[in-house]
C-alpha cells in the first residue's frame, strides 16, 4: 500500500489561527463529517486519493438516502451545527436517522459550506484568510489529517507496539466508542483488557488555548473510561513514521503485562 502523506499548503500561521474557531463552532463533530476514523476503517485503500475519492462519494450516497425526507428533518440532517445550537433535537433522532450523519462521509459542496462557515467567523475575528483558504483548511483536517494521522502515524505506532509486544493484541476501536471515550485501541492479553491507548503526534504536547481544550476533553473521556472498565488509557506520542516518543510509556504498558 502507498502510505504517502497529504501536505497542507496552507500558511502555517493562518491555518493554525482557526483552529480554535475549528474546535469552538464543532464542524469537526461526527455529526457534520461522520465517523472519519470508522469510515477510514471501511477499506483497503491503497493512495490517499482512493480515500478522499471514497468520502465524497459517500456523502453522495448520504444525499441520495435524505433526499425524499421531510423537508424540516432533511434540514436538521444537513444543519452543520444542529450539534452546537440544538442537541435535544438530534437526541430525539432515531438511531438509524443519526446514523446517516455519523456513517457516511460528505459531498465537496458540503465541504465547502463548512469552509464558508469558517470564513464567516474568521472575519468577525479579523483572521486575515481567504474563503477559499478556509474551504482548503476544512478539507485538510477532514480528509487529510485522518489519512496522515490514522494510515500513516497510527499504523505505524502499532507496528512498533506490536513488535515491542508480540503477546498483545491491539483492537482498533470504532468511531463512536473512540468519540465517547477518546481510546484508539484497547491492548488485551488473551482476551483480558489491559489498557487503552491513544496514539498523538508531538504537537498535542503543546501549550496553545485549542490544544489544552482539547487535552482537557480526552483527559475527562479518559477518566469515562477507566471508571467504567477500571483500565487507564495511556497517550502514545509519535512520529508518522512510528517512532515513539514517551518511551517511558512502555514501560507502564509491560508493567501492567505483568501484573495480568
Amino acid at each position: 500500500m502507498k502510505t504517502d502523506a497529504f501536505i497542507n499548503k496552507l500558511d502555517p500561521a493562518r491555518f493554525e489561527r482557526t483552529n480554535g474557531l475549528w474546535n469552538r463552532l464543532m464542524l469537526n463533530d461526527p455529526w457534520s463529517v461522520g465517523y472519519v476514523t470508522t469510515l477510514i476503517e471501511a477499506e483497503a485503500f491503497r493512495t490517499k486519493e482512493e480515500w478522499e475519492y471514497f468520502y465524497y462519494k459517500s456523502g453522495e450516497s448520504r444525499n441520495d438516502k435524505i433526499a425524499n425526507l421531510p423537508i424540516k428533518l432533511k434540514e436538521n440532517l444537513n444543519n452543520e451545527q444542529l450539534v452546537l445550537h440544538n442537541k435535544n433535537a438530534i437526541s430525539m433522532m432515531s438511531r438509524d436517522l443519526k446514523n446517516l450523519n455519523y456513517n457516511f462521509g460528505r459531498t465537496k459542496e458540503q465541504i465547502a459550506k463548512k469552509g464558508a462557515i469558517l470564513f464567516e467567523h474568521a472575519q468577525k475575528e479579523k483572521i486575515d484568510i481567504s474563503k477559499e483558504e478556509c474551504i482548503e483548511a476544512v478539507r485538510f483536517r477532514v480528509i487529510c489529517q485522518t489519512w496522515n494521522g490514522i494510515i500513516l502515524r497510527e499504523r505505524n505506532t502499532i507496528k512498533t507496539l506490536q513488535k515491542r509486544f508480540p503477546s498483545i493484541d491491539f483492537i482498533s476501536t470504532e468511531g463512536n466508542f473512540d468519540y465517547k471515550f477518546a481510546v484508539d485501541y484497547e491492548l488485551k492479553l488473551a482476551g483480558k483488557l489491559i489498557c487503552g491507548i491513544q496514539i498523538k503526534p508531538k504537537s498535542y504536547l503543546g501549550k496553545a488555548p485549542h490544544i489544552l481544550k482539547a487535552q482537557n476533553a480526552n483527559q475527562r473521556k479518559n477518566q469515562n473510561y477507566k471508571n467504567q472498565f477500571r483500565k487507564p488509557v495511556f497517550n502514545v506520542i509519535s512520529k508518522a513514521n512510528g517512532e515513539i516518543l514517551n518511551t517511558e510509556i512502555l514501560t507502564h504498558i509491560l508493567g501492567l503485562i505483568k501484573k495480568s
